[in-house]
């Protein structure tokens, strides 16, 4: 019995010298001196996680603010030269047009690529580094759900596709049985392409070596276009304006059967439509090839080290511990509703932090978001322009639907010629056209 006793506590004590170990190499000693860092940072509760972060680096205090989506101020103070915090939350989507413009600066020296890879994985590496460069590291999953009212599913007798073929059967038959609800809609906004392109297994554009490349009308993209534009074309899926109250009410009353947007839309959901908890569900989204499932992403954030600060040390060792650390992804998920689940140690602690979701009517939403990031198995980098390409796909999908453009497909090709324009505009000269890394 002695022995037993004995076996089981130099167990513990390996699995604790190991953990200690792990936390050693992932989470080095600060080496400054007492700092308070700033944070820019429009997710709610990040200071359950600070106040955890404190407690093991007492020499640095967090200093959070949420500004709301604070671009505008961003872009003003990197305009102006300082004010930037020396932490500001960017979306992976934007991210690279601020290290572009110099909004960064490398955090390698604490944070390596070996242990960045180790800690958050390959795909995720594009995200926040450029040219050898980190700058960052990711915090939430943009994975692709597939969010639906089972309620109407059940009503008219329709199947949660598992392909894009039974997706589009399943939307002709609701739009003939009741063409007052719609099966889904499209934003009229930049939110929707990368997605769906993504998720089908390709890109639109990407970079390396020193140059962007744009191929817009590539075969994957071409199809996954050619699909959906069949579906507006006849007018069984509509283009609408998203985030207005309208639209949350359609899905709130039921006027819109389902929803696809990444993982973080879950939180959105619950706060923009309360009324119809318990009706929802989520599966993960229909694949082109049942045999080789993959998915991508929409939306989803990373926290980066400013050029502003001048606690680079301080807020390296705190950005890694933020979205890698066990106890601080317990509270990124308990406290701020966030699918935190880029990072590799989130493996740590799901069984822990998964179960019923009662809004969801008791299905454990955790493990289906997490089979629909772990199919996330590409990745590319977004162009520098980003926030001016949103602007030119809204004004060609309004083109479209003032009849200007025949054919929603249509739509591509000519937003391909934009990019090119308007990275020309900037001064890209280092653009490669026609093909992708």
């Amino acid at each position: 019995m002695k022995r037993k006793v004995l076996l089981v506590l130099s167990l513990v004590l390996l699995i604790s010298l190991f953990s200690f170990a792990q936390d050693e190499k992932y989470y080095p000693e600060y080496t400054g001196k007492p700092v308070t860092i700033t944070m820019w940072a429009w997710t709610s509760n990040e200071n359950y996680s600070i106040e955890e972060f404190e407690k093991v680096y007492p020499n640095i205090k967090v200093q959070w603010e949420n500004f709301g989506v604070h671009y505008t101020k961003a872009q003003t103070a990197l305009s102006a030269g300082s004010g930037l915090p020396d932490v500001l939350m960017v979306e992976y989507s934007y991210a690279p047009q601020y290290m572009d413009l110099g909004a960064f600066q490398p955090i390698n020296k604490w944070l390596d690529e070996d242990t960045f890879i180790e800690l958050y994985g390959e795909s995720a590496l594009k995200w926040c580094s450029m040219d050898g460069e980190i700058y960052g590291t990711p915090q939430d999953s943009g994975a692709l759900g597939f969010f639906y009212r089972k309620d109407i599913f059940d009503k008219y007798d329709l199947k949660v596709p598992k392909t894009w073929e039974e997706f589009a059967e399943q939307a002709k038959k609701l739009h003939d049985l009741n063409p007052d609800i719609n099966f889904i809609t499209l934003p009229i906004d930049h939110w929707w392409v990368d997605g769906p392109i993504w998720q089908a297994g390709g890109k639109l554009f990407d970079y390396k070596d020193g140059n962007w490349y744009i191929d817009f009308t590539n075969s994957t993209a071409e199809k996954v276009f050619e699909f959906w534009g069949e579906l507006i074309d006849e007018g069984i899926v509509k283009l609408e304006m998203w985030w207005t109250p309208d639209w949350y009410n359609a899905l709130n009353t039921g006027q819109t059967a389902s929803i696809m947007l990444g993982a973080w839309f879950s939180e959105w959901l619950k706060y923009n439509a309360p009324d119809s908890s318990g009706l929802w569900r989520v599966s993960v989204p229909p694949q082109w090839d049942i045999n080789d499932p993959h998915n991508g992403m929409t939306g989803g954030s990373g926290f980066y080290v400013t050029s502003h600060s001048r606690n680079p040390e301080a807020s390296a060792i705190f950005v890694n511990w933020l979205n890698s650390h066990p106890e601080s992804l317990k509270c990124l998920h308990n406290y701020s509703n966030l699918p935190i689940m880029v990072s590799t140690r989130y493996e740590n602690i799901i069984e822990e932090i998964s179960g019923p979701d009662e809004y969801f009517g008791g299905q454990n939403i955790v493990e289906t978001l997490w089979e629909s990031h772990k199919l996330v198995d590409t990745s590319f980098k977004h162009l520098p322009v980003m926030s001016n390409l949103a602007n030119s796909i809204t004004m060609l999908m309004q083109d479209y639907l003032d009849g200007k453009i025949e054919k929603f497909a249509d739509v591509l090709p000519l937003w391909e010629k934009e990019a090119i324009n308007i990275m020309k505009e900037f001064g890209y000269n280092n653009i490669v056209v026609g093909e992708l890394p």
